[in-house]
């Protein structure tokens, strides 16, 4: 999506929230709000010019269309609202939306629908929160741990991580094999958060940190309510967001000790090298080429790669970039020690609104919360 499509977006949702006013003083059927049903129409077809549908999700008191931030105001807060009445965590839009659906979106904004309404073919409403529900016999068995996964996808995995040629092409079945598997493992597991791999070999670190981040970036989508293709998306964002790390020597890599300015600038590289390599792959989703550029310039672009001012982080950045800080920094390097969750949670919630997006740090910190609950439950002598 483009930047002016946004902006439509934007207009669109302004114009639905516009419209309930109408609606409320005439009725559903008047010409007023028929002509304003109309003409969101003509705004939402042309912001959906070059995409086949939109995700429109709420984080806190932000809303973002595609990923990308949609610009505040008392409208959109409306729609926020609505959203936290009804439970929805995402509303995902097809092209091909008609009048009727317009209504409901109308209705929904004016909280007048009962909640269990019904989704539409072009109008779906992804549920918040995560849920953490017993195994169910129904669901296929997913990945829960390192060692189920098959080894032929480690062995596609790990030639990923492993080539320094930026001609070769990645293993993107295995990628999508694990994602898949996760997923799966989220759905079945009374705590996803288990199959955090541990760092065995230090060589390993690029590969099971991506594995890691890959899980803690569903767990969050999971949460917003993401499902389908975008959640999937995100996992994928969350394997490939360091691959331009296998263009860094080693030896910079493990260096155990502070890298000096020229070993900085060799680091500092892989964003956009990783970025650049994803972009000569076919069939990389776009949210993980961005999360691999964006993954570093931190909440309030102080990072790198450095961009041009008024620069937008996407949101599946965003989420990475919690993700991967919250990884790194509980993990046992060469050169640190592991630290216990207590004490990274205390350090992220000090540079939420600086380095992390606070809303995301705050629903992170939450779904680490509230599995520790679920364990006390499960194991009351624990």
């Amino acid at each position: 999506m483009t930047p002016h499509q946004k902006n439509l977006f934007g207009e669109f949702v302004r114009n639905i929230v516009q419209a309930t006013g109408t609606m409320a003083l005439y009725s559903r059927e008047h010409r007023m709000t028929v002509a304003q049903v109309s003409q969101s129409l003509t705004l939402l077809n042309e912001a959906l010019t070059d995409d086949d549908t939109a995700t429109v999700m709420h984080l806190g008191d932000d809303l973002f269309v595609n990923g990308l931030p949609l610009e505040k105001g008392p409208q959109l807060d409306r729609l926020i609202q609505a959203m936290i009445h009804y439970g929805i965590g995402h509303i995902t839009i097809s092209r091909g939306v008609t009048f009727d659906d317009i209504e409901l979106l109308l209705l929904v904004v004016a909280l007048r629908v009962e909640r269990d309404f019904q989704p539409t073919p072009h109008l779906r409403f992804g549920a918040v929160d995560l849920g953490i529900t017993p195994q169910s016999e129904a669901l296929p068995q997913g990945i829960s741990s390192l060692s189920e996964v098959p080894s032929e996808i480690i062995e596609g995995l790990k030639t990923t991580f492993g080539v320094h040629d930026p001609l070769v092409q990645i293993d993107l079945r295995a990628v999508l094999g694990v994602v898949a598997g996760f997923v799966t493992a989220f759905r079945n597991e009374a705590n996803p958060f288990m199959a955090l791999v541990p760092v065995r070999e230090m060589d390993e670190y690029t590969f099971t940190h991506s594995l890691n981040v890959c899980i803690l970036n569903l767990a969050q989508g999971m949460s917003m309510g993401l499902e389908g293709q975008i959640l999937h998306d995100l996992g994928v964002a969350g394997i490939l967001h360091d691959v331009g790390k296998q263009f860094v020597p080693t030896d910079i890599l493990n260096k155990p000790g502070k890298l000096m300015e020229d070993e900085w600038e060799f680091m500092r590289q892989h964003a956009l090298r990783g970025a650049e390599y994803l972009l000569n792959n076919s069939g990389i989703p776009r949210i993980a080429i961005l999360a691999a550029f964006e993954h570093h310039m931190k909440f309030d672009m102080s990072g790198y790669p450095k961009v041009p001012k008024g620069w937008q982080t996407n949101l599946g950045s965003q989420i990475t970039m919690t993700s991967d800080f919250f990884d790194a920094i509980r993990t046992k390097r060469v050169y640190k020690d592991a630290m216990s969750f207590d004490e990274t949670a205390g350090i992220m919630l000090k540079l939420a609104g600086t380095e992390l997006n606070p809303s995301l740090t705050l629903n992170f910190l939450r779904i680490l919360g509230k599995m520790e609950e679920f364990n006390a439950r499960q194991d009351p002598a624990g």
